[in-house]
């Protein structure tokens, strides 16, 4: 990585941080108070939890392990995060040079039981590439399965009867072949090697140490507009861009001395 590459990294994350930390300190009238992906390594997986995937077929959580797992939980309707963790993970499995169905499978669990076969196909067919769909379940389940598998990987989301949504925090689990959490992958953009070496671990039923805290939340409620915002989202692309336009200054900068010298 050049130097001009760090600078950049190194300002995103720094400027970042207390953006995303700051949710410990909002109001009650925040949704997002109180989200989290609490860290539970080695806790087991309920696997008697009764489900159905996107070809209508009744399945329980046990029947879709066997092989270490990447589950992804999130909601259909959702148009910011999920869609960003669904594609960041397809992403990252498909660097780390792992075999599809051979090494690991990936289910992406709905937290709203309203969703039925006909929308986790749909979903499906739209957030990933055709070459990554063979290796992808989408499972929707009855509120008792989802909030019982919610608490077992510390998924801690909240719905807003109100404006019919969900808050939630973005990331995934890789769990071993018998259903016990191994790793934590937080946020939207994933580390292919690391992901490599978890699915790997996995396998042999090694959990690793907790993952970095770090909290990106799906929606944020305005209660001066009465409306949900992406204002994390926002303030992290406009971090983004004031850190790159940073990073091309300094490297002007440095030709420039370069070129007096």
């Amino acid at each position: 990585m050049s130097r001009a590459a760090r600078v950049l990294a190194t300002a995103c994350v720094a400027a970042a941080m207390p953006v995303l930390a700051h949710h410990d300190d909002v109001s009650a009238a925040r949704p997002e108070q109180g989200i989290a992906f609490e860290q539970r390594l080695d806790a087991p997986l309920p696997g008697d939890l009764p489900f159905v995937d996107e070809a209508g077929r009744k399945v329980t959580l046990a029947s879709e392990l066997g092989k270490p797992v990447v589950l992804v939980m999130g909601y259909l309707a959702c148009r910011d995060l999920c869609p960003l963790t669904i594609t960041g993970t397809a992403e990252a499995l498909d660097r780390a040079g792992l075999a599809p169905g051979a090494d690991y499978r990936a289910l992406f669990v709905s937290i709203d039981p309203r969703a039925t076969p006909a929308t986790l196909l749909a979903a499906k067919d739209q957030r990933l590439a055709a070459r990554d769909r063979a290796a992808w379940t989408f499972l929707a389940g009855g509120e008792h399965s989802v909030d019982a598998l919610a608490r077992a990987v510390g998924f801690h989301y909240r719905r807003d009867e109100a404006h019919d949504d969900y808050a939630h925090p973005a990331g995934f689990v890789v769990a071993t072949p018998d259903g016990r959490i191994a790793r934590y992958f937080l946020g939207v953009r994933y580390d292919a090697g690391e992901v490599a070496e978890a699915v790997r671990d996995a396998a042999g039923g090694v959990a690793a140490k907790p993952a970095s805290p770090l909290l990106l939340l799906c929606y944020h409620f305005d209660p001066r507009t009465g409306r949900y915002t992406l204002t994390v989202l926002g303030v992290l692309r406009a971090l983004g861009a004031a850190a790159l336009a940073g990073a091309g200054l300094w490297a002007w900068r440095e030709r420039r001395a370069r070129g007096r010298a």
